[in-house]
């Protein structure tokens, strides 16, 4: 070690080498400096297309590069990554190529399939076709970005109680500040439902890319029937404060006035019904009358016969005495008379509404005007009733219900003011770092290297700095095969001369054959070389 760094000093101390040595410092600050600046001036990069895949990110790098934009491979996600503001360039690029590729068809699946494939192969690629198609049909929703679909099909069989239904797994990927409506979520499940024969609504699952799950759940009646509910009545709560909003936003200014309003609902079904008689009107229905006689006849029959011989006369005279007179008189009479009257009837159903208003309660914040000279913040007292009726009548405020209408002034913040970062978290500050980082390493380079180095090269010979004696330089440099003589009359020179006298000179080199011993001693053996070969 002490042979190597004994001839590193020896290289370092040639003359050449202590000749060219500012030159080479000045270079390699140069490339320092070069360095960090390309260091701290790193531009902010993004991820392109999180999701492609390798066999498309080598097409994608290879295209990017050649079109001119600043691509670079992630090393630790594997990730393509750009500049922000080649983000949207690149992907226009990446669209224009085709790339990233949209989901294949399903018919691709089975397009290759070689003969004499086994039947769960088979059966596997049709069920992964019939995936892709699905997926690919529900990508073509606005919200969704992709869209992934897991069929379970079970295995066909000639029992029925062995038999089990089939089901379907829905992933989406929504696009970012989207999203799905109930109804949207509502097609998905019937597209994927009547796509497999024998599949239910309730047997779908649909989930986004937060694991939210969007499909209603059919195994509970009663969640589905509250889920409704709630829509109903922030639908109703959302046209209240439409109202109020319309009426009160012409007196106060738009974004001066804050509303919300609350009800209270009853869902309760119910059925009523009633039947009630009126006794004072009737009308006849029906009628029906009869009458039977039986009367004693006069004798009658056949002549001759046994049976019409009269009786005898002491007999006849005591019956026609008993009975009295007349042949033909009533011995019994009967009579009925039957009516029957439609008493009137009502018969009433009366079925209320299935979600009815119980109770309304709203509450109106507006905003206070500045008062003059210190004064308290507040509205004219007009003002605040005529919102405050404006108000009753948008919502019917019934006292008789309990409905509430608050109106009340107050001072508004700033939204400023409340989502006001702290000073360290400014989106200026990492690019005012950067800016500063390098204006600092450049200062440094320069000031502290260059410009020194720029000084010891380029100062001319009568130009000492201040505060030196300019009679004195601080070195001279001895030249190669230069005599005692020449270095004399160099030093005689206007520029070193500067009214000096013999003796400060012969000082001047005493001062200097103490500091650069080795030097002179090689002037001298130079010299000393030189006149031998003269002289030979």
């Amino acid at each position: 070690m002490r042979a190597t760094f004994a001839q590193a000093t020896g290289f370092t101390n040639q003359p050449a080498i202590r000749r060219a040595m500012p030159a080479i410092a000045l270079l390699v600050a140069a490339v320092l400096g070069l360095g960090a600046y390309m260091l701290l001036s790193q531009p902010e990069r993004m991820t392109l297309a999180a999701g492609l895949p390798d066999s498309e990110k080598a097409n994608a790098l290879q295209m990017l590069s050649a079109a001119g934009i600043d691509v670079v491979l992630d090393q630790t996600t594997g990730q393509l990554r750009v500049t922000a503001a080649d983000f949207h360039r690149a992907r226009m690029q990446l669209a224009a190529e085709g790339l990233p590729a949209t989901t294949p068809e399903g018919f691709a699946m089975i397009s290759d399939m070689p003969m004499g494939t086994s039947r769960s192969v088979e059966g596997a690629r049709l069920r992964r076709m019939q995936e892709l198609d699905l997926a690919r049909s529900i990508t073509e929703l606005q919200p969704v970005t992709a869209a992934r679909v897991h069929l379970a099909l079970p295995e066909r069989t000639a029992f029925v109680r062995d038999s089990q239904p089939p089901r379907a797994s829905v992933i989406l990927q929504i696009a970012p500040g989207r999203a799905l409506d109930q109804g949207q979520v509502r097609a998905i499940v019937s597209l994927v439902s009547t796509s497999v024969p024998g599949m239910a609504q309730s047997a779908v699952s649909v989930v986004d890319q937060s694991g939210r799950l969007l499909s209603d759940d059919g195994g509970d009646p009663l969640q589905q029937l509250t889920n409704k509910q709630m829509e109903q009545q922030a639908r109703m709560e959302a046209q209240y404060r439409a109202r109020i909003e319309a009426l009160i936003t012409p007196l106060v200014g738009i974004g001066n006035a804050a509303v919300e309003v609350t009800l209270d609902m009853d869902f309760t079904r119910s059925e009523i019904t009633s039947e009630s008689y009126d006794p004072n009107a009737r009308a006849l229905r029906s009628e029906q009358e009869s009458l039977d006689q039986v009367s004693n006849p006069a004798a009658e029959g056949i002549p001759g016969a046994v049976a019409n011989t009269p009786p005898a006369e002491a007999e006849l005279n005591a019956e026609q005495g008993g009975a009295g007179t007349g042949p033909d008189q009533l011995t019994n009479r009967s009579s009925s008379s039957t009516r029957n009257y439609e008493v009137s009837r009502r018969v009433e159903t009366i079925q209320p509404a299935t979600a009815t208003v119980t109770r309304v309660s709203a509450a109106v914040l507006l905003r206070a005007r500045p008062g003059e000279e210190g004064a308290p913040a507040s509205l004219p007292t007009e003002i605040v009733e005529a919102i405050e009726t404006l108000t009753r009548t948008a919502v019917g405020f019934d006292a008789a219900r309990g409905d509430l209408v608050t109106v009340s002034t107050g001072q508004f913040v700033s939204a400023f003011d409340m989502t006001e970062p702290a000073w360290y978290q400014a989106e200026w500050i990492p690019a005012a770092g950067r800016q500063i980082l390098q204006v600092i390493a450049l200062a440094v380079i320069v000031l502290g290297v260059v410009r020194p180095m720029l000084n010891r090269v380029l100062l001319p010979a009568d130009a000492a700095p201040e505060g030196e004696n300019p009679g004195f330089p601080e070195t001279v440099e001895v030249k190669d095969g230069e005599s005692l003589n020449d270095l004399r009359k160099r030093l005689e020179q206007p520029g070193l001369q500067g009214g000096l006298t013999y003796d400060e000179k012969i000082a001047f080199l005493r001062n200097i054959a103490s500091g650069e011993s080795s030097r002179i001693a090689t002037v001298f053996q130079s010299m000393l070389d030189t006149e031998k070969d003269m002289v030979r």
